[in-house]
């Protein structure tokens, strides 16, 4: 019973540990893994490309890594189990009855690395090789740049203001967060709920279309004060190279009859290294109360 508790014990904490893993990941704060810290409201999104496409094929890959580690790491467990409380067919016993909690566990942890991590290394790209599958841009980082906004009301009249996007990105969830000022005052805030990314079809530019849901500040029908109203809106933006960060254009409208167009520039593999006109060196003031999409 002895070395089934110990078993168990092992067993527990290598879960524990599993489940806590991408908690101390958004806790960190080293740069290989701080655009994690984001990904608490992200959502999954979908890769289009001009070959197969989905993540089956990776899932595939990796269980079938698992399948060659988990043998090799079980005999690795028995030997150090051996060494210390001998040549006991209870230890043995006892190792293959939780066999089967040692591949689960392997191919947690790989998926959780891959995910997080190894998608945007070079070892992550043979990989995506191996799968016959196209590597996905690592989008992640801070674009500032400027917004031309159009309204519904009188088309020539056009708000231009500074424009700052967050994109946190894994291999199997995004996140954009958008900020900018609002024609009426205050602070707009997009929130991306739905996204695509299409690699391959453009050439030399990567697309990515979103779904997004603000805020926005209105004036009440009585003339008198403000009220706080929920939109949603739609953008798609186009991203290209130039050394080693991003260029982004695009153009997006809303339900309230706003449309736009935005250009912005950083975000390089996954840092937040910026370039942006003067206008936008830095992002809109505190949080206030509108929020919308333009600059994705």
């Amino acid at each position: 019973m002895g070395h089934l508790s110990w078993f168990s014990g092992f067993t527990v904490l290598s879960s524990v540990a599993l489940a806590a893993w991408p908690e101390e990941s958004r806790s960190a704060e080293c740069a290989v893994t701080r655009w994690v810290a984001a990904m608490i409201e992200g959502h999954d999104y979908t890769i289009y490309s001009s070959g197969p496409g989905g993540r089956s094929r990776m899932y595939a890959l990796l269980a079938l890594i698992t399948a060659f580690l988990t043998p090799v790491t079980q005999r690795a467990v028995l030997v150090l189990l051996r060494r210390y409380w001998g040549d006991d067919w209870n230890v043995a016993e006892t190792a293959l009855f939780f066999g089967g909690f040692t591949a689960l566990i392997l191919f947690g942890i790989l998926v959780n690395a891959f995910d997080s991590y190894l998608w945007r290394t070079r070892l992550g790209h043979l990989m995506f090789r191996v799968a016959g599958l196209s590597e996905p841009p690592n989008l992640s980082g801070e674009y500032r740049g400027e917004i031309e906004l159009y309204s519904a009301t009188d088309p020539t009249a056009v708000f231009r203001t500074s424009y700052f996007m967050r994109i946190t990105q894994t291999w199997e969830q995004i996140s954009l967060l958008v900020e900018r000022e609002s024609a009426t005052g205050g602070l707009v805030q997009v929130h991306s709920d739905m996204a695509s990314i299409r690699v391959g079809m453009t050439k030399g530019a990567v697309t990515l279309r979103f779904v997004y849901t603000f805020e926005e500040n209105l004036p009440r029908r009585e003339g008198v004060g403000m009220m706080v109203r929920q939109f949603s809106g739609a953008a798609t933006f186009e991203f290209r190279r130039k050394g080693e960060a991003w260029v982004v254009t695009g153009h997006f409208f809303d339900d309230i009859g706003q449309s736009g167009q935005v250009i912005l520039g950083g975000g390089s593999a996954g840092l937040t290294n910026t370039t942006a006109p003067a206008k936008s060196e830095q992002p809109p003031a505190a949080p206030g109360a509108a929020s919308d999409i333009g600059r994705t």
